[in-house]
């Protein structure tokens, strides 16, 4: 990933970057963070909403942040901020616990006629698992993506997590790339929405 700026010093206790945040998200009405999130999920998306057009998907994710409990609610996302603007945006949370998690998700799916009774596994025992992280496509390329997983290794280490997990789409290399150099290594395959995910692990 390419820096375009320096200097700006990162703060592990404040969570301040030199002018910018990183907070814990809230709920909201609006769908910044849903659009957020679709862009980084693509066709995941229809099968944790059970829809398949645009405007449907994000009202379903935005139920689904606004929630109190669940893999998506606003107490597992933390969102990047710049001049107030909500700019980027990671999910990340106990896999001991994503079983629970999704359970919120497939009660409203049960309520839309979609009897599903489980998702794809998407992580193992005892990670703090990212399941998503998403930058503003008109901020990308400026370090923002480092910053929130830095800033998410630090809350699992204080969490006493030994490792960091996520998944990584077959078909994208630069993704790889990105994460091996950070210290993430492929640990197994995945398969969500019929599509091959890399199971990546850092150990902390």
């Amino acid at each position: 990933m390419i820096i375009l700026y320096v200097n700006i010093r990162y703060n592990l206790k404040t969570n301040f970057i030199g002018t910018k945040l990183i907070i814990r998200a809230q709920k909201e009405e609006n769908f910044t963070l849903a659009n957020l999130i679709l862009n980084a999920i693509g066709s995941v998306a229809n099968t944790l909403t059970g829809e398949q057009e645009k405007e449907k998907i994000l009202q379903t994710l935005n139920l689904y942040i606004n929630m109190d409990y669940s893999r998506l609610s606003y107490n597992n996302i933390w969102i990047y901020k710049e001049e107030k603007k909500i700019i980027g945006l990671i999910v990340a949370y106990d896999s001991n616990h994503s079983s629970s998690l999704d359970k919120p998700l497939i009660k409203h799916l049960n309520t839309k006629g979609l009897h599903v009774k489980s998702f794809d596994k998407e992580c193992l025992e005892d990670e703090f698992y990212i399941d998503t992280i998403s930058i503003d496509e008109r901020f990308q390329r400026r370090g923002i993506g480092k910053k929130l997983m830095e800033f998410i290794e630090e809350k699992a280490k204080n969490l006493k997590f030994k490792k960091l997990s996520l998944l990584v789409d077959f078909d994208n290399h630069d993704a790889l790339r990105l994460y091996e150099k950070v210290g993430f290594k492929i640990n197994t395959t995945f398969v969500l929405s019929n599509h091959n995910y890399h199971h990546m692990i850092k150990t902390i």
